[in-house]
């Protein structure tokens, strides 16, 4: 089964520790996507995820020109381990599916760790 990835801008306020995402869904309605909160099973990092189906407008064959993709799609947004499902509210304007997640503090960017190759 082949799954396509929803394109999306993604920003985050530093003053009001929000994540805003705007995601591209063109012609799809609420009543066709999934939004879940939830941590994963092998690394225990806890998600949002969007997923759903979408499905052309017109017949399968006859075109000249077909850009957009079809089907099933989902995209994943890592979220601090405290994350809430009252901390996502998610919205639709426009054919776009806007996600606001309230993320507090960011991490010490001092934080990282080189990994040597051996």
């Amino acid at each position: 089964l082949r799954r396509f990835i929803i394109r999306a801008d993604v920003h985050y306020d530093a003053d009001s520790k929000l994540l805003t995402v705007h995601l591209e869904l063109p012609g799809l309605k609420k009543r066709d996507l999934s939004i879940t909160l939830s941590t994963c099973v092998y690394n225990r990092v806890r998600q949002v995820v969007i997923a759903g189906r979408s499905k052309p407008m017109l017949p399968e064959t006859g075109y000249a020109i077909r850009e957009r993709k079809f089907g099933e799609f989902s995209r994943t947004f890592a979220v601090p381990p405290e994350t809430k499902s009252e901390d996502v509210s998610a919205e639709m304007q426009d054919g776009l599916l806007v996600l606001k997640i309230s993320m507090g503090p960011p991490a010490d960017s001092e934080d990282s760790q080189e990994i040597a190759i051996r």
